[in-house]
């Protein structure tokens, strides 16, 4: 069995794999004593039980990774001495937009986790004539915290370095004029004429893709005409009827096998830094 790259197995270094991530803001990275802080320092102390001389893995959502060494600990304070810094770029050259559906909670995370393991660019949740949910203040605010939280995880987990963007809540017909996307797709249960096999022959080389999930209800008529009407291509994923978040797995390997990185052996690109 081959081993990673060869300059993280020198004498004497751990399987980066096996090295636990931590997300580290930039301002807690900068200055001769680069530090962790709040609930990714707990989870380090409290959970992990790691200490002093322990080797990580930090990124900054820069696309950088640092290996580092517990250096010393102050209260709920990890200090650490970055031992090699490396740009490692496991993004997709296809940057995919999703557009999530206010749904039931379960599902509405479940997305969120696997979007960002297939490489989602950035999470856009809308409210629609079936999925539309009032919100308290306070609750839309601890939501979002989770949803955020749930990214990361899911990022630590998939070794991404670069954190998919969360976009604020809007109304359907607000995320039909969005920008996020050159080809924009609505999976249609109607659709007959058009599946994601055709899409190719239309479009060869898109650029970046916006994909709307329909709720648990599915669009409306009136939806399905506004968004045609706004440049977004219909396609059929067979006569099956699928969950919201099926649909959305569906949706994201198929694009990143006909565009994106699951059709090729090639892993990501690996620069060593000074």
């Amino acid at each position: 069995m081959k081993n990673g790259p060869a300059s993280y197995f020198r004498p004497g270094k751990s399987n980066p794999v096996a090295l636990r991530r931590f997300f580290i803001p930039t301002d807690q990275l900068a200055g001769p004593d680069p530090c962790l802080q709040g609930d990714e320092a707990r989870h380090l102390l409290k959970v992990l039980r790691l200490k002093i001389g322990d080797e990580v893995i930090l990124f900054d959502n820069s696309g950088l990774e640092y290996r580092s060494r517990i250096r010393s600990v102050s209260g709920e304070r990890v200090i650490f001495e970055i031992e090699e810094r490396k740009r490692m770029n496991r993004e997709s050259p296809l940057q995919i937009a999703l557009g999530v559906p206010l749904i039931r909670s379960l599902p509405f995370e479940w997305i969120l986790q696997k979007g960002t393991e297939l490489g989602v660019s950035s999470f856009h949740p809308f409210f629609s004539a079936h999925s539309s949910r009032n919100f308290q203040k306070g609750e839309q605010e601890n939501r979002i915290n989770r949803w955020e939280r749930i990214i990361l995880e899911a990022a630590k987990q998939c070794r991404r370095n670069t954190l998919p963007e969360l976009q604020a809540m809007v109304a359907f017909p607000d995320l039909l004029k969005s920008d996020a996307g050159e080809l924009k797709i609505l999976p249609h249960q109607e659709e007959s004429g058009r599946t994601m096999g055709d899409l190719p022959l239309e479009m060869p080389h898109p650029g970046p893709i916006l994909i709307l999930i329909g709720p648990e209800g599915g669009f409306s008529e009136e939806e399905v005409g506004q968004a045609r009407g706004e440049g977004f291509v219909t396609v059929s994923l067979g006569p099956r009827v699928l969950r919201s978040e099926t649909a959305a797995l569906v949706l994201i390997s198929l694009c990143q096998f006909l565009w994106g990185d699951m059709s090729t052996a090639e892993k990501g690109g690996e620069d060593a830094l000074p």
